[in-house]
């Protein structure tokens, strides 16, 4: 989470992505020869607001009782 924040703080857009193959992944960057692993993707850029048709519409945000279940 610290790098997604940073980015923010720095104005450029990202978001982590799960479900890769880290094996393929790992084997394309020869990560494992460096004893190194993949586990999350961080695609970082900067968004092309005249090409985003969601840019304007509105956000919606659904109260946490909607979103959360309590178990107690």
């Amino acid at each position: 989470m610290a790098a997604v924040t940073q980015a923010a703080f720095e104005g450029v857009d990202s978001t982590p992505m799960e479900g890769f193959d880290n094996g393929i992944l790992d084997k394309i960057l020869g990560l494992r020869e460096k004893n190194l692993r993949s586990t999350v993707l961080l695609p970082l850029g900067y968004r092309d607001a005249e090409k985003d048709w969601l840019v304007n519409l509105v956000k919606v945000r659904k109260p946490m009782d909607e979103l959360v279940n309590t178990i107690d």
